[in-house]
């Protein structure tokens, strides 16, 4: 037998790392499942972000208010900025997509707002988007941008969110954006003042939270405004000076500047203003940000960026084309920046530590805000589940659910053995299907039931899952029998906390009996 022990070792060793595979690919599949991939959608709290779609790429995007943040990510993704010079009253408006009006339904209702508005006041507060729930759906017209824009002084993003967008329309390019506030507001408060601090102060509170969520970026794009003056906000010199000091412990701790691309905004092919000396002015704001960002070691790249057009302005190809080279220098620079690793950002401290309770605070009532939209259907999710464990258990025969899980099972090991033989990739379809085939045996314990309770919640969201519920007892229940409710809390309160401390007890009694106990000399050295 002593010849073949090497074989049988080898066999063995080939048969763990093949499981491993398998538990890797269900683990992926699981992942994927519960991220958010819809497009042209947005999600902006702090549970969507750690459920973003970690494949893409990721642009995220700061700057000053007014400086045409949610425009250029609007004209990323595919809607069109056009203004009419023969209008009386002259205004750019925005163009639907040819697909999204070929797609547009000819009809379509309102959905019925959620009875008894008592977290409305949330909702407004938190400027929560109708696309962010657990239904998301993408902007109420077709003809509507996914990101709000408006001329004037205040900023139209009231919170950081993220949305899937297909460059330019172009279905095969998709990537992440992520908006921000502008971070001067109030309207062009000085940096010194306490109001511009404050908001400074929150909005990065909430972008570090988000960032950390997310786990990874690809790029930072800073959009300057001011391409005539080439001026650069000193809101954006505190936000640059931010970047450097939140993403010290990240790589070399310089690593982050080769992340960062400068923009300025609002050079469309109609104006050829902003063309005079825009070399020069390129230079100069490179050596401006490297004087006065001190850990900034390099010439960061500086683009032009505009988009918006006017009807029949005779615009020569050679301008256009001139417009078309900074979206294009911006793609090619998202697609060769490799992953810069958000999870190492250096936590607040001190004062700062209140702007991270306030952010942690308004995420809360966000979550709130969206779950009083979104509940009605996280609701039927959860019936529908319900539904499932009560046909589990009583419905589908058990030797029906062995022989089904056994038979699924035996085709996933030969799928597993087939792939390895051949060097090719675990497959997943067979995987799916066995543990689909494995969740319907209805076992001797609770064991199995909490198991699929956990792979719903993850699912769905535990966060939307536990304010979902609660506003449907505030809004349904509690009106209704909520002194009931909490006179049987009273009563089983006594008997739940015995049940739970004898559970605890026996956990310690098994953990005790479990630990090997040491030697009488090891206890006397101890």
């Amino acid at each position: 037998a002593a010849p073949h022990r090497p074989s049988a070792m080898s066999d063995a060793a080939e048969l763990k790392s093949m499981l491993w595979k398998a538990a890797a690919a269900i683990h992926d599949m699981g992942d994927a499942a519960c991220q958010q991939k819809q497009r042209d959608t947005l999600f902006s709290t702090l549970e969507d972000f750690g459920r973003a779609d970690p494949s893409l790429k990721r642009l995220l995007v700061i700057g000053c208010t007014g400086a045409g943040k949610s425009t250029l990510l609007n004209l990323m993704a595919g809607w069109t900025y056009v203004g009419d010079v023969d209008a009386s009253d002259f205004d750019f408006t925005w163009v639907a997509r040819p697909e999204a009006e070929e797609s547009a339904p000819a009809s379509a209702e309102a959905p019925e707002p959620p009875p008894a508005a008592a977290d409305d006041d949330l909702a407004d507060a938190c400027d929560v988007p109708a696309a962010a729930g657990a239904e998301p759906t993408a902007s109420a017209s077709p003809s509507e941008p996914l990101f709000k824009t408006a001329a004037g002084g205040d900023s139209v993003t009231k919170r950081s969110a993220f949305a899937n967008l297909c460059w330019f329309g172009d279905s095969s390019k998709v990537f992440t954006a992520i908006d921000t506030p502008g971070h001067d507001d109030p309207n062009g408060a000085d940096i010194d003042s306490p109001e511009a601090r404050e908001a400074i102060g929150e909005m990065a509170a909430d972008l570090h939270n988000k960032l950390r969520a997310l786990g990874h970026i690809n790029a930072i794009l800073v959009i300057h405004n001011d391409v005539h003056s080439n001026r650069l906000n000193p809101a954006t010199y505190t936000i640059l000076k931010m970047i450097g000091e939140k993403f010290a412990a990240a790589g070399d701790g310089h690593s982050v500047w080769r992340h960062v691309i400068v923009a300025y905004s609002k050079c469309n092919a109609h104006d050829f203003s902003w063309q005079a000396a825009i070399g020069k002015k390129k230079k100069d704001l490179q050596a401006a940000i490297r004087a006065k960002v001190p850990s900034c070691d390099m010439d960061l790249p500086v683009i032009t960026l505009g988009g918006a057009k006017i009807k029949n302005s005779g615009v020569s190809a050679s301008s256009l084309d001139k417009e078309k080279e900074g979206f294009d220098a911006l793609w090619s620079f998202l697609q060769s920046a490799g992953h810069l690793d958000c999870t190492k950002l250096r936590p607040f401290e001190g004062a700062d530590v209140k702007w991270e309770k306030m952010v942690k605070a308004k995420d809360r009532a966000e979550a709130q805000a969206r779950a009083s939209l979104v509940y009605a259907a996280v609701l039927a999710k959860v019936a529908g589940f319900l539904v499932f464990l009560f046909w589990r258990a009583y419905m589908l025969p058990r030797f029906l659910a062995f022989m089904l899980a056994s038979a699924m099972a035996a085709y996933a090991v030969h799928a597993l053995v087939k792939a390895s033989a051949a060097g090719d990739e675990i497959p997943r379809t067979p995987l799916f299907g066995a543990v689909l085939a494995v969740l319907m045996v209805n076992v001797h314990t609770i064991a199995d039931e909490l198991l699929i309770l956990l792979l719903f919640v993850k699912f769905v969201g535990l966060d939307t899952v536990s304010y979902s519920l609660k506003h449907f007892y505030s809004v349904w229940i509690e009106p209704q029998a909520g002194p009931y409710v909490q006179l049987a809390i009273d009563k089983a309160g006594p008997q739940c906390r015995a049940v739970l401390d004898v559970a605890k007890a026996q956990i310690r009694g098994l953990g005790a009996a479990a630990t090997p106990k040491p030697s009488a000399e090891k206890a006397k050295t101890m």
